[in-house]
């Protein structure tokens, strides 16, 4: 079994907040006690926060075993059975400040894929074409290489193929071909007899494209309710509009893409009906908009 050590995808910073946290705990601790005297109160809680910040990073590990993988944060182990794993998920982005271009991979824990997302497992600079950059340590090949043994997908197989090629690895398996939908469709009335009114949805939808730094869940999010919203219009025509229909269609594509299945045209939409459907009973029928 691999145990990896993930501190080469953890930011200094993301440890020296938790350690400023912990040296205010400790500063308000030994206040209310008296214990120590102001400085020396002072110079423990820069002390605890030093230590923490320098050693919290290297106590980030992912370690497999035979009924699943063990995530380590902080010393902390949280158990991920096999059954719970779904995947790695691999997503690209610009930081807003800096426009540094970054990859950012997390456990995938629930289908369909990109539905909701695991723990984070950190994140590295890639390209601006988001391709390895060819400083990525073995350790990043291993946990790719991990994915690919136990038969799990990764999302953007081609940059972890690189990164694999980069240490001499063979590339992942091809992910097998998931297609939809899969159960009973359920008809227009079923999948939207809760749903908010089109021109209410249309604002929201509309404003959402104002925002960003978008956490990934609300971005399937979008886009399911952005194609459930062109199935309606497409449905409040009587599917003769072609130009609608086509809108239809295309926005439901754009959904399947996010989720890595396949579908045939024709269940396109009926893919988005069982998918709307789906989230407003995990939902419990409470949530609407954001």
């Amino acid at each position: 079994m691999t145990t990896l050590r993930l501190a080469f995808m953890r930011r200094w910073a993301d440890a020296a907040g938790i350690g400023c946290v912990l040296g205010l705990i400790t500063v308000i601790v030994l206040s209310e006690t008296g214990a120590t005297g102001v400085w020396t109160t002072l110079l423990i809680a820069a002390a605890v926060a030093a230590v923490t910040s320098a050693a919290g990073p290297r106590t980030f590990l992912l370690r497999e075993e035979e009924t699943g993988l063990t995530l380590v944060r902080l010393l902390v182990p949280t158990r991920y059975t096999w059954e719970q794993i779904r995947g790695l998920a691999v997503d690209f982005g610009a930081e807003q400040d800096s426009g540094a271009h970054r990859v950012r991979l997390r456990l995938r824990l629930v289908d369909p894929p990109g539905r909701f997302w695991g723990p984070f497992l950190g994140e590295l600079t890639v390209t601006e074409d988001g391709r390895p950059r060819g400083v990525e340590p073995r350790a990043l090949a291993e946990l790719f290489a991990l994915f690919g043994r136990h038969g799990l997908p990764v999302d953007r197989p081609e940059f972890a193929n690189a990164v694999l090629s980069a240490h001499g690895l063979p590339p992942l398996p091809p992910p097998p071909v998931r297609s939809v939908p899969v159960g009973p469709v359920p008809t227009p009335e079923e999948a939207y007899a809760n749903a908010p009114a089109e021109a209410a949805e249309r604002r929201d939808l509309d404003a959402y494209r104002s925002r960003s730094n978008e956490p990934l869940r609300r971005r399937r999010e979008h886009l399911l309710r952005l194609a459930a919203l062109r199935d309606r219009a497409a449905l409040g025509a009587g599917d003769a509009d072609a130009a609608k229909v086509a809108e239809a269609r295309f926005a439901a594509r754009r959904l399947t893409e996010h989720d890595g299945v396949t579908a045939e045209d024709a269940d396109l939409r009926g893919y988005v009906r069982q998918q709307y459907l789906n989230r407003h009973r995990s939902t419990g029928g409470g949530r609407r908009g954001r």
